[in-house]
């Protein structure tokens, strides 16, 4: 049997415990400011000077086995320790410039998005243009110049951690919420890990799945499933990631009333800036078809999170994909456009994604007339913006202060949300390579 460890239960304690935590780190950061950073960087400096000097005593009294590693790691540790003290300068702006850095590149993405958005004459724009200038007005000093922006620094992080525990103590509040209350909340407003840690969290997970399944030697397929109620959900949310390439920041897609939902770069012929930014095109297909593609295809592993909805969040979105496809027309992929010309073409020759999908599941392809989704970009209009806004209809809307929404943000909130007791999250499958319909591992997953 496979074994795999299990999350902590997520309860109105713990969230509760993380808010204060992280609230007293953000009061002590603002009120001792760039002091309490140096003597944290000294404290450091101490900790790295005791543990050369341990070595270096250890080595002496011939109590390591390796000696010539052991010799040569507190040999570098005291170089290390040396460095710390004679260029104090050097470490001390590592982390301001490596925090005024990702500020500056959001206010790149920001102002990508509004250059975006100007050019389909798309509203909201001047909100992008206004956090890009936000962004760059506060990133640029600290980038320039570090150690004298320490204090600064050291401010916007305490505020940070901040806002950060108040996330946590509004999910403590939701505990106590009845949940005929918590079906009225629209939106939630979250502040999260940074986008690049989210990013990675679907694949560190993986990896974790991956590493145990060798370990164990499992031979047999298998298929995760874990429900906290019998009825099946309304909708379904995929989390996709994989070991390859730029699939290890993952997808996500909707299944809803017997379709999947899907939104991304799909037109290769329109790729622009690295692949990064394309036509957006929306796709649906069926999902018995759509998961093994994924799994053998891209190598993909899904993690999908099943949504019990009200009939009040089903009309709305309901409403809200109506909308959405009075926006759309129809897109033919290569192969479909050189099928509709010859029916005897060599089909192998056509090997864009696209056109793959469309022969593996007979997919649906439409782009969008008008709106921000013309465009996608991979750190803007993403798929995950497009799932946001239908699933935000149902209560889970994941507005960031950042704007930046990745498959790692919507994986945190729904694994969390499904270890709640009343949450609408009720479901969480895992499907990879090794899939079967009558195998289980009611076992979590951390």
């Amino acid at each position: 049997m496979l074994e795999i460890k299990s999350d902590r239960l997520f309860s109105a304690t713990s969230s509760f415990i993380i808010s204060i935590i992280l609230t007293i780190i953000g009061i002590f950061l603002i009120n001792f400011k760039g002091e309490l950073y140096y003597q944290l960087i000294n404290i450091f400096t101490l900790a790295i000077l005791f543990l050369s000097i341990k070595q270096f005593v250890n080595f002496f009294l011939g109590k390591n086995k390796s000696k010539n590693v052991n010799f040569a790691k507190c040999f570098l540790n005291l170089v290390f320790c040396l460095f710390l003290t004679f260029f104090k300068n050097i470490p001390l702006s590592i982390l301001p410039l490596i925090f005024g850095i990702y500020l500056l590149v959001n206010g790149l993405i920001k102002l990508i998005n509004y250059i975006i958005l100007l050019k389909n004459k798309t509203k909201g724009r001047l909100f992008e243009l206004i956090s890009s200038l936000f962004y760059f007005i506060i990133s640029i000093p600290v980038v320039l110049s570090p150690i004298k922006n320490i204090n600064r620094f050291v401010i916007l992080l305490g505020w940070y951690f901040i806002f950060l525990g108040m996330t946590y103590l509004g999910d403590f509040i939701t505990f106590l919420i009845p949940k005929k209350l918590k079906n009225r909340i629209k939106r939630s407003f979250r502040i999260s890990l940074p986008a690049f840690i989210e990013a990675i969290i679907p694949f560190t997970v993986l990896s974790e799945i991956n590493y145990l399944i060798d370990k164990e030697n499992v031979d047999n397929p298998f298929i995760f499933k874990e429900e906290k109620k019998a009825d099946e959900p309304d909708m379904e949310v995929f989390v996709h990631t994989s070991n390859k390439g730029f699939n290890r920041m993952g997808h996500v897609d909707l299944y809803y009333k017997d379709k999947v939902i899907s939104y991304g770069n799909y037109d290769n012929t329109s790729f622009r800036f690295f692949d990064m930014i394309g036509d957006g095109v929306v796709f649906t297909t069926n999902r018995e078809k759509y998961i093994p593609f994924c799994i053998e295809h891209s190598a993909k592993t899904l993690f999908a999170f099943g949504l019990k909805l009200t009939k009040t969040q089903k009309e709305n979105i309901d409403k809200e994909l109506d909308k959405l496809f009075s926006q759309l027309v129809e897109w033919k992929p290569p192969y479909v456009k050189a099928l509709a010309k010859n029916k005897n073409i060599n089909k192998d020759q056509y090997d864009d994604y696209a056109s793959v999908l469309y022969k593996k599941t007979g997919a649906k392809f439409y782009k969008f007339t008008s709106g921000r989704f013309q465009k996608y970009f991979v750190l803007g209009a993403n798929c995950c913006r497009l799932a946001d806004l239908i699933i935000g209809k149902s209560g889970i809307d994941l507005l960031k202060m950042n704007g930046i929404i990745t498959p790692g943000t919507y994986y945190e909130y729904l694994n969390r949300e499904f270890q709640k007791k009343n949450s609408m999250v009720v479901s969480r499958h895992i499907y990879n390579k090794h899939v079967s319909n009558n195998k289980k591992i009611p076992n979590d997953v951390k």
